[in-house]
């Protein structure tokens, strides 16, 4: 019988927010892959626990594929942990992922931690659909690129951002999409954890010098950055509501809800009265 790879999630910085269910996966397993040892030494010594550990990052080569496949058919269990947060999402686990899968174990992902869903939760921004796109590219030019295609999207956006890029990519956001809301989380429930809100423009000048920590980044669609009014709220000049929300009340539908049932959340993301969003719902169903 083939062994079993479990994904645990790990704390962004508080190792307050590890789960019972992460820490027994990681007392039970037979031993830990990560993309880290001495990050992950540190989260096995706060929790005492010892089992053998080696590293799988991006750089991993054949003989590390080759232990990992071995042991999976050996029937062991391995836990993996990422530097932080939920493994898979912009780390080697989504390559460990398919050596499981390929190997026929029992592949078994944990809830956890997870910077992408704090930060759309945390922004204020609507939240009914948005879209992940990981780090930002490291050189200019596709990185203004990437951020006028984003800048066209009706959807919220989630960013990660380097900090040593914050200032630069802040600067080109000004230039690119400067009446977009954006939101900037540092330090995510870290000690310094930090939220900085307006436009590019303000964001920056909120951040100042400061560029230590994580960086996410999360920014408004466009039809988003219009008054914040009951008369213009997300809405276009035709006070036609944007594809995004279209999409919601498709799939509200699609899953059992009344279209009375469904735009009671989105009306108090919109900003705008039930009745005028019911309205405009039916006119354009």
């Amino acid at each position: 019988m083939p062994g079993c790879l479990i994904l645990v999630p790990t704390p962004l910085g508080n190792l307050g927010d590890i789960t019972y269910r992460s820490v027994q996966t990681l007392e039970n397993c037979d031993m830990i892959a990560c993309e880290d040892t001495r990050r992950t030494g540190k989260l096995l010594a706060h929790l005492h626990i010892e089992k053998p550990v080696m590293r799988f990052d991006d750089h991993a080569d054949i003989s590390v594929i080759t232990k990992i496949r071995t042991a999976l058919y050996k029937n062991l269990t391995i836990a993996y942990c990422s530097d932080a947060g939920m493994p898979g999402i912009q780390d080697p686990g989504f390559e460990l992922i398919r050596i499981g899968q390929n190997a026929c174990a029992e592949v078994i992902v944990l809830p956890g931690p997870s910077s992408v869903t704090l930060a759309i939760v945390a922004s204020g921004l609507p939240n009914h659909a948005f879209s992940f796109w990981g780090y930002l590219p490291h050189r200019s030019e596709p990185r203004m690129s990437l951020l006028r295609k984003l800048a066209t999207k009706d959807e919220t956006i989630i960013v990660f951002e380097a900090n040593h890029r914050i200032h630069i990519t802040l600067a080109e956001m000004t230039e690119i999409m400067p009446n977009h809301k954006i939101a900037l989380g540092r330090e995510l429930t870290k000690l310094h954890e930090t939220w900085y809100r307006g436009t590019p423009t303000s964001v920056l000048e909120q951040l100042g010098t400061e560029d230590r920590g994580e960086m996410v980044i999360v920014i408004s669609g466009k039809n988003t950055n219009r008054a914040d009014s009951e008369q213009t709220p997300f809405c276009n000049e035709k006070n036609d509501l944007p594809t995004w929300a279209l999409q919601y009340l498709s799939a509200a539908k699609e899953g059992g809800m009344t279209i009375r049932e469904a735009i009671k959340p989105l009306a108090r993301h919109m900003g705008i009265s039930t009745s005028k969003l019911y309205n405009l719902a039916i006119m354009q169903r």
